[in-house]
């Protein structure tokens, strides 16, 4: 199986939660996910990040853009990982959160694809699309963002049923696409 590195900052919780649903995907996908909360990275963490086939990204969308606790990972990796080129050919994705279906998240997506290809990494976006071009996937892909994945805050501690299975469908897209190319 391919590893699969879902990095998230989680802020509220809801990324998390997201980030677990794309690691489901990816495992019925015949991915082997990893979840790798960057608040807390230690040596075993970026040891799978370089062992890793595909390295997914994900943070809130805050004052339209990428949260901090996100973002100090991001310029950690400058040090060595991106001058000694270490994730070049990974692939990359990412995902995202906000409290309104718009949000400025596109913003967020574009900052980690702009990242991912300062790493020379290959990104790789979702492909789902849900209502209204196909009116029975209601929640689908709600927001029609398709550079990466983009859903709505969490509710009551739980997703709505068309996040998560966006969610899902995403992990599953990365898994298949790490099966292809990684």
């Amino acid at each position: 199986m391919s590893k699969l590195a879902i990095t998230y900052w989680g802020g509220s919780g809801t990324i998390t939660l997201v980030a677990r649903a794309i690691a489901g995907g990816a495992a019925e996908a015949g991915a082997e996910p990893y979840l790798v909360d960057v608040s807390d990275l230690g040596a075993v963490d970026w040891a799978l990040l370089e062992e890793a086939g595909a390295i997914l990204m994900g943070s809130p969308t805050y004052m339209g853009g990428v949260a901090a606790g996100f973002k100090a990972f991001m310029d950690i990796s400058g040090e060595t990982i991106w001058s000694e080129r270490r994730w070049k050919d990974k692939l990359a994705g990412g995902f995202t959160c906000g409290i309104q279906q718009a949000g400025d998240k596109l913003a967020t997506l574009q900052a980690l694809s702009v990242f991912a290809a300062q790493h020379a990494m290959l990104w790789v976006g979702q492909e789902a699309i849900g209502a209204p071009v196909f009116p029975e996937r209601v929640g689908l892909n709600s927001s029609g963002t398709f550079l990466g994945l983009a859903v709505e805050r969490a509710l009551d501690g739980q997703l709505s049923a068309g996040c998560d299975a966006s969610a899902r469908l995403y992990g599953a897209r990365v898994a298949g696409a790490l099966n292809r190319w990684g």
